[in-house]
């Protein structure tokens, strides 16, 4: 884009300069043709033809107009530049005191054809091994340090510069860029840039322009605001510079910017507000090309809803005009480490409500910090599903293969809210506390989720098993034992004393050893695994009864043969099925402990009556 404007600007002074030297000799407009493009290919090597019609005016602004001109670099066959029509107006009056003012240019119908150089500093990361990974690292590193070094050394406007146009308008510019490496174009309209009183003297200058960009989902970018450059200082100040982008993301961008560009250190600082459909934010943003981090963002929003934030690209159009689903990642696919071994940012986050999938997570607060591949999240805190929520965690991506560590806690978590946003609603209520330290490795997201592993503890209280009542199990087989049928109704749910686990994350799969579970007059204890992926539930436990289960039926008396026995209670299934499908007791089992026992308690008493007629006693 800068260089389409030196392009188009060298133009219009070329033009210029020669209406001033050859109007006052009133000669004819082929002669005024020729030294201008004499002149512009003495200075750049570029060829200028006009095909269309020159005009020129006198007074009381001077004015040259022309149609259908081409500018076609050195070594090219087709033309760079394509002018539909231009119009320069300069004040007549200072020109006879030596000065040039521009009161105005327009222009109109540009098409520029430019071609990218293949940029030889960009490696392509995901190829290299870590040693030359860790090489890499260094000598972007000094590169970086060497960039800032010079230019702190230079002025960035060295020589002075005269910048003094009334009013700059240019308008349906198409620029085509052709990327040389892979032969492909991309496309980029400038529909409108309009402008007044240009200057580098700190005055405001009030700017408009429309930008889109075509495609099957094209992106229009609007900004409208007012700049002023101050040469002296080096400095370029923007003031409530508004800018809207439709077509990215799902719902249009607003961004309003108040701040300073440091031309000479490549650095802005912003005042920043956001406004995405119900999404609102405000806060700072720095960026510098030549420091660490480039971006440092302290931002407050009232939502971040990732749905809000989606890119809305080609895929999603033809979604749209096919009703096809766009097909969604595996997570089998390369990690893009490469893309986040790019990153040089430092960001404060605090959301009000930040929503994944169906949890929500409230006064969030995220401290994050991304370089040379590593992801730092020194803070996470909030609240989730009535939980305080305060963990850390850290992606590693700086080598061939990528690390997770994670560790925190949530603490007073509602588990009735928790199991239905993730699609198990009804099964239980109460509260828990978790804390998990884990690492993991790999180099998809399917690896580096299944092989997380490390402890994680459960507490809970007031834990109800909703649509399972366990004493209702247990009384079951008692009264089996008992040879008596039940005759009270039992409440269909079970509450919890206590419930505490030790869990052993291991390849995707939770081993809950051990697994502890008090109601009154009935212990359990056991352990299982569960599948976090498929929620496949695998679990055993042996119950302890007490005589008080007698309150609850008669026919659920607690003998001491039966007291003497563990109770084999087994919850197999998915938690997706009825709850009242997932325990049962196994009555055959404990059948066949019993006979056991009594048939001990036989020989033992028979054994006793055969030592007390050896010794003598009756």
């Amino acid at each position: 884009m800068v260089r389409i404007l030196s392009i188009i600007a060298g133009l219009v002074l070329v033009v210029v300069i020669a209406a001033v030297v050859l109007v006052p000799m009133f000669v004819d407009q082929d002669k005024v043709i020729a030294l201008a493009a004499d002149t512009l290919r003495e200075e750049t090597g570029a060829t200028l033809e006009v095909n269309g019609e020159l005009d020129i005016t006198v007074f009381p602004v001077l004015g040259v107009s022309f149609t259908q001109a081409t500018i076609t670099m050195p070594n090219k066959t087709a033309p760079d530049l394509e002018l539909g029509s231009a119009n320069i107006g300069v004040q007549f009056m200072p020109l006879l005191r030596g000065q040039v003012q521009v009161n105005s240019i327009e222009v109109d119908g540009v098409t520029a054809r430019l071609e990218s150089a293949p940029d030889t500093t960009r490696i392509d990361t995901g190829t290299l091994s870590d040693a030359e990974l860790e090489a890499y690292y260094a000598k972007r590193r000094q590169a970086q340090q060497a960039a800032q070094d010079a230019v702190g050394a230079e002025a960035a406007l060295a020589v002075p510069l005269a910048l003094s146009v009334a009013r700059l308008s240019i308008s349906n510019t198409r620029i085509e860029t052709l990327d040389t490496a892979t032969g492909q174009t991309s496309v980029m309209e400038l529909l409108s840039l309009a402008a007044r009183d240009l200057n580098l003297e700190n005055r405001p200058i009030p700017l408009s322009a429309t930008v889109r960009i075509p495609g099957q989902a094209p992106i229009s970018i609007v900004a409208d605001g007012q700049v002023q450059v101050d040469q002296d200082a080096e400095q370029a100040r923007f003031n409530e510079l508004a800018v809207t982008i439709t077509g990215a993301t799902a719902a249009p961008l607003e961004l309003s910017l108040s701040g300073r560009y440091d031309l000479q250190r490549q650095a802005a600082d912003a005042d920043i507000q956001i406004s995405a459909g119900e999404v609102q934010g405000a806060g700072t943003l720095r960026y510098a090309s030549f420091e660490s981090p480039q971006i440092d963002a302290n931002l407050r929003m009232n939502l971040f809803d990732p749905v809000l934030f989606a890119l809305a690209g080609p895929e999603a159009a033809q979604t749209e005009s096919t009703d096809m689903p766009a097909e969604a990642p595996t997570g089998d696919e390369p990690l893009p480490l490469d893309a986040l071994r790019a990153i040089d940012t430092r960001a404060s986050l605090v959301i009000d409500t930040a929503r994944f999938d169906q949890h929500d997570i409230n006064d969030l607060t995220v401290k994050l910090r991304a370089k040379e591949g590593v992801v730092t999240l020194s803070e996470l805190s909030g609240t989730v599903h009535g939980g305080q929520l305060l963990a850390s965690a850290t992606l590693n991506g700086r080598l061939s293969t990528a690390t997770v560590e994670t560790q925190g806690a949530v603490t007073a978590l509602d588990l009735n809210t928790a199991l239905s946003a993730a699609g198990v609603p009804d099964r239980v209520t109460g509260n828990a506390t978790v804390q998990w330290q884990l690492t993991g490795s790999g180099k998809t997201a399917n690896a580096l989720t299944g092989s997380l592993a490390g402890p994680i503890e459960l507490n809970t209280q007031d834990v109800t098993l909703k649509g399972t009542s366990v004493e209702k199990l247990v009384c079951q087989a008692v009264a089996l034992t008992n040879q008596e049928k039940l005759t009270s109704t039992f409440a269909p749910d079970t509450p919890f004393t206590h419930v505490s686990a030790s869990i052993a994350l291991k390849d995707g799969v939770a081993a809950l050893q051990p697994l502890r579970a008090e109601l009154p007059n009935i212990s359990l204890s056991g352990s299982g695994t569960f599948d976090l992926l498929k929620q496949d539930l695998n679990t055993t436990f042996k119950a302890r009864l007490s005589p008080g289960l007698e309150e609850l039926d008669s026919a659920c008396r607690v003998s001491k043969r039966v007291s003497a026995i563990d109770f084999p209670v087994a919850c197999r299934g998915n938690l997706a099925q009825p709850a009242g499908n997932l325990c049962a007791i196994d009555t055959e089992a404990i059948i066949r402990d019993m006979a056991v026992n009594e048939g001990r308690k036989k020989v033992e008493k028979e054994a006793g009556k055969l030592l007390n007629k050896f010794f003598g006693k009756e």
